[in-house]
């Protein structure tokens, strides 16, 4: 850390992103040498969590309990191998995660902008870029608000305008680009020192969501370095025509530093909306991993009844006396009428009212009682 502490005088702009650059890399080692280190509690915490692990995939195993397969024992061997190696292992963690994150979005960045930063030697170093910019905002809002004395009056207002816009967009270049990029820096090393703690909790399906949650601000913190690199080149691109209108040698047009300042702050707006969109895909992450025991509970729940078969036979006729005329249908309506005659008849033979002049339905429905003869049976 004593090696970043260092006070340089190479612009704002390049000194806040060497210290938090600097900085950032080296918390994100100590920390998770810290954390990973044989006297510190999570390694206690890390074997407990292990053994508790083991201890029930050798129960399910041994009673196959919860639909566990000895067929899965390689995948989780597999599973405990690769916590291990991330949460004892600096070099290997540095390369999968920290690299991963910090790194790899800086390399695409300069893939994707390298037409750009090949024809426009402006932005062929955003970080010089960047700090030339700056300065050429600051110094062009600085000249605007203390004009020469030649200016006519009715231009004093729009120099004054033009100055308040260029001001403002000195600072919001610097909070898009050089502020937004160390706040992401400072999130990635932080979540890569706390690495360890949320790879060991992917071991437990319990608590695997907070390892997918970790993954998810990885990835955009990942996206976010990636848009704010790509939209700097592409910023310094296209604001460098209007910064060079803007240099000495004359007096500056007001409208000109007015147009300067809009298209930056269009551009800052660009990035954290690039930002908001990164978020938006990292929560797209899912485990598709299921429960151990997801197969006995779709085995449970395939195995009670359905509604369709708690309906009763009368109001199954009914459904299907409804439905549209067709061959199948024609067949179970063919052999429901033939059944409702032979009751029919059988009725009649008894002794009892002939109902083959009543209505299907009519002939599977309950019989009403009436007031009248609910009096007379209380008789």
């Amino acid at each position: 850390m004593r090696s970043c502490a260092a006070v340089t005088d190479l612009g704002l702009v390049r000194d806040v992103l060497t210290a938090v650059d600097c900085n950032t890399s080296h918390f994100a080692r100590l920390g998770y040498e810290s954390l990973t280190a044989s006297g510190s509690p999570f390694q206690a915490a890390l074997t407990l969590f292990l053994t508790i692990y083991v201890a029930v995939i050798g129960y399910r195993l041994l009673f196959a309990t919860g639909g566990a397969r000895l067929s899965q024992s390689p995948g989780i061997a597999l599973k405990i191998g690769a916590v291990l190696a991330l949460v004892t292992s600096w070099s290997l963690f540095q390369t999968l995660v920290f690299d991963m994150a910090q790194r790899a979005p800086v390399e695409i960045a300069g893939v994707i902008s390298a037409p750009l930063r090949a024809t426009d030697g402006f932005a062929a170093s955003p970080v010089a870029g960047l700090q030339s910019a700056y300065d050429q905002l600051t110094e062009a809002a600085a000249f605007f608000a203390a004009p020469p004395k030649s200016i006519a009056p009715e231009q004093q207002a729009k120099f004054a305008s033009a100055s308040q816009a260029l001001a403002l967009a000195a600072k919001a270049m610097f909070v898009a680009s050089a502020g937004l990029i160390s706040a992401i820096t400072i999130a990635i090393g932080l979540l890569t020192a706390t690495g360890p703690l949320f790879i060991t909790l992917f071991l437990f399906f319990e608590t695997r969501g907070f390892f997918a949650g970790w993954v998810r601000a990885l990835a955009a913190a990942a996206f976010g370095l990636l848009s704010t690199w790509t939209l700097t080149v592409l910023m310094l691109h296209a604001v460098r025509p209007w910064l060079e209108a803007l240099s000495p040698g004359g007096i500056p047009d007001a409208r000109t530093g007015i147009t300067t300042a809009i298209i930056v702050l269009i551009f800052a707006a660009s990035q954290f909306g690039a930002l908001l969109a990164g978020i938006a895909i990292a929560r797209g992450f899912r485990i598709g991993a299921q429960r151990p025991d997801a197969p006995a509970a779709i085995m449970e729940t395939q195995s009670q009844p359905s509604p369709l078969d708690m309906i009763s036979r009368p109001a199954r006729l009914a459904e299907q006396l409804a439905r549209p005329a067709t061959p199948g249908a024609w067949m179970d309506r063919a052999g429901a009428t033939a059944a409702a005659t032979h009751m029919a008849r059988r009725d009649s033979s008894g002794g009892g009212a002939t109902a083959a002049s009543a209505p299907l339905g009519d002939l599977y429905r309950r019989p009403a009682v009436t007031r009248g003869a609910t009096r007379h049976d209380g008789r």
